[in-house]
């Protein structure tokens, strides 16, 4: 191996390992037959420990710590048109962890995954990053048991630190939100210390169950999706074997001169959809949000759109704390996340768009094709289908080089799935591009997933379902 931007790309090709994909199943179905696990929806003015503060409005930990429920009003002007809402948002201060341990198994990278449990999950375990915690979590407020693995990840490390960056959460649901992204490569000889929830698998491998719905987890995926790595074309090192899917690695070896777009241009367009886009938004009561209503039960929106709030009684004894209570979010069924993908010079482009969401820290962050719930627009007449939906609909007559089910997170998501799909149209069919979208190399969003604040939580997830495998 050359250096590690090879070795993650040799990993990402492998379906083999020190342990076979059957072996993993094996070991996954034996984690759900040990496992108890029981999850009640509860009221919210039931909840143990969460209060609505009724003088803020403020739905929240009586210790102030985990995360709150609050209000949001949003004013966004583009060009002479200037939107205004509110909506209610998760005001989560504190960063997480999410956390991979990577080591050199036989020469090949494999990466150190966990069954966890959450409440929200869809079939309760899903595979996880080696560490997955909030500082709430690993610092213990709860009281309970010490996060494994967490020693890799603060203070000083036994090994190098190959990736590492502060990624944003959902922008319509978090407040400004970021986790710490963090991949660490272990020597080959360092010994980690097994336990019976944990497993060994290749990039390819982790990357290929993404065919499983609602198996690997989303952060995960936010990790993966978009990692920075490639092989810099002029050292034309050849793979030892042969690989499954060339288009994708031709997309992700492009060199920039057989783009469509240069990444010089690609960058100045991105940073003047940023700068067109003028966002103010101010915490308010959630009494103050339009459209939304608490009744002590939970939070609803009054015609069914969006999300609402709902509370969650959880026995877990295999987690830190073995029970708890916590209200999550609870949204609308049905949505969906899709790239249209097309061969342009000969090499597959994917149709990016500069999205706005309420909650970022930037304006707009670098998001899939399309990304919406097709149901918050049955409900409104008035409102249209975002742009290019239309490709994305049951009957679509486009191969399909992704079509699955993933879920959103389930430590605050309750039971919430999106469609993945990445739709191949025709070369010979025109597309006409809208203002705010662009074509990209699976290399250029690579470069992109080298800065903060670039690619959104959903297109990192439909990036790593593209498999090299």
């Amino acid at each position: 191996m050359k250096n590690i931007d090879y070795d993650l790309l040799y990993s990402s090709t492998l379906l083999k390992g020190t342990n076979s994909l059957e072996d993993f199943h094996i070991w996954f179905e034996n984690c759900l037959e040990s496992g108890q696990f029981k999850v009640d929806l509860t009221p919210l003015n039931s909840l143990k420990g969460w209060t609505m503060n009724e003088s803020s409005g403020v739905y929240g930990h009586d210790s102030g710590k985990f995360f709150k429920i609050n209000g949001l009003f949003v004013e966004r002007e583009v060009k002479d048109s200037i939107q205004r809402w509110t909506q209610l948002i998760i005001n989560q201060a504190e960063q997480g962890i999410l956390g991979l341990l990577a080591k050199k198994i036989d020469g090949v990278i494999h990466v150190l995954v966990q069954a966890k449990m959450e409440p929200g999950n869809i079939g309760f375990i899903q595979i996880s990053p080696t560490v997955q915690s909030t500082r709430s979590n690993f610092t213990r407020v709860h009281g309970g048991k010490s996060t494994k693995y967490i020693e890799y990840f603060i203070g000083k490390n036994s090994g190098t630190t190959i990736f590492n960056q502060l990624r944003s959460e959902q922008g319509s649901r978090y407040y400004r939100k970021r986790n710490q992204n963090i991949v660490i490569l272990l020597e080959e000889n360092h010994s980690v210390e097994e336990h019976q929830n944990y497993f060994w698998l290749t990039l390819g491998q982790l990357r290929e169950l993404h065919k499983v719905p609602n198996l690997v987890h989303l952060d995960c995926r936010s990790i993966i999706g978009g990692m920075p790595f490639s092989i810099p074309s002029e050292l034309n090192v050849p793979l030892s074997k042969p690989v499954g899917n060339k288009e994708n690695l031709n997309s992700l070896l492009c060199p920039d001169s057989n783009a469509l777009c240069s990444l010089r241009d690609l960058v100045s367009w991105f940073t003047n959809e940023k700068v067109k886009n003028i966002k103010h938004t101010k915490l308010i009561s959630i009494n103050d949000v339009k459209s939304w209503s608490y009744d002590g039960n939970s939070i609803k929106h009054d015609k069914g759109r969006f999300f609402d709030i709902v509370g969650v009684e959880v026995y877990s004894p295999g987690r830190e704390v073995s029970s708890w209570s916590q209200p999550l979010i609870k949204c609308v069924n049905g949505g969906v996340i899709g790239l249209i993908a097309q061969l342009h010079n000969g090499v597959l482009h994917f149709l990016i768009q500069a999205r706005f969401e309420s909650g970022f820290i930037d304006t707009v962050e670098l998001a899939p094709t399309v990304q919406y719930a097709p149901k918050n627009y049955e409900f409104d007449t008035n409102m249209q289908s975002p742009h290019f939906a239309e490709y994305f609909t049951k009957d679509s007559k486009y191969e399909l080089l992704v079509n699955t089910f993933l879920s959103n997170e389930g430590g605050r998501f309750f039971e919430s799935e999106n469609q993945h799909i990445v739709v191949k149209v025709p070369k010979t069919e025109v597309i006409k591009i809208k203002d705010g979208y662009a074509w990209m190399t699976l290399s250029q969003l690579h470069h992109f997933g080298s800065m903060e604040l670039t690619l959104n939580v959903e297109l990192r997830s439909l990036i790593f379902c593209l498999t090299l495998t």
